[in-house]
């Protein structure tokens, strides 16, 4: 498996543990034993816990983000993109209830970063759902 694939695979299973369990009650040898690796395994792919679960909230802000983004750029009226935009970010919820999970859970707004983190994807969302 190619590097940016195991990547891949790493941050999918983290997905599935840190939206399931929190970030503090999930731990790194959790991960890498759901995927048979060896903790030495998982640090070479993410330096800590930590810089894994940001990398995690960045790459399901961006999909949530790129979705409303996308389902609003075919139109310049804004009531359309409006509810282009709110049918987008519902079906996304509906579609990605782990990764919905993961950003709206406590763990993702006790911890600074992690909370301004999630705040620019909210902003992002809500900015592309009512531009005006």
């Amino acid at each position: 498996m190619s590097h940016v694939d195991r990547r891949h695979q790493i941050l999918e299973v983290s997905l599935t543990a840190f939206s399931a369990r929190g970030y503090h009650n999930t731990s790194m040898n959790d991960i890498a034993e759901s995927m048979s690796l060896t903790k030495p395994v998982l640090y070479q792919y993410f330096d800590s816990k930590r810089s894994l679960y940001l990398e995690l909230l960045r790459h399901v802000g961006a999909q949530l983000v790129g979705e409303v983004t996308s389902a609003v750029s075919g139109t310049s009226d804004p009531r359309e993109q409006t509810e282009r935009g709110m049918v987008a970010y519902f079906t996304w919820v509906h579609n990605n209830r782990e990764a919905f999970a993961l950003l709206f859970e406590s763990s993702a707004r006790v911890d600074e970063e992690f909370a301004d983190i999630v705040s620019e994807f909210e902003d992002a969302a809500a900015r592309a759902i009512a531009p005006f």
